[in-house]
């Protein structure tokens, strides 16, 4: 079965991808030597929780969007940079 791999040449540093058989050792162009195969790109999916929203221990509260997150935020006095002042001046505790 012919498969999209990764190579390297160790002794001329060229790289790039290649559709080989699984079991088949390419060469390089330039040095005439077998090329090294490069681990496999992993992406990690983190899950659906992204779609859905998370919550914020901080807030209290379980956010949806990054709207929400600053109308909740504005609502209860804090900002990212810190707490703002209350009202009457005094410091949030």
């Amino acid at each position: 079965m012919l498969r999209l791999y990764d190579f390297e040449c160790k002794r001329c540093g060229v790289s790039g991808e290649k559709i080989v058989e699984e079991n088949e050792q390419p060469f390089c162009g330039i040095c005439d030597i077998p090329l090294w195969r490069l681990p496999p790109k992993i992406k990690v999916a983190m899950g659906a929780a992204g779609a859905h929203g998370y919550y914020d221990d901080n807030l209290e509260t379980y956010i949806h969007t990054n709207k929400q997150r600053r109308e909740v935020m504005r609502q209860r006095g804090v900002s990212d940079h810190g707490a703002t002042p209350k009202p009457d001046g005094d410091a949030w505790v």
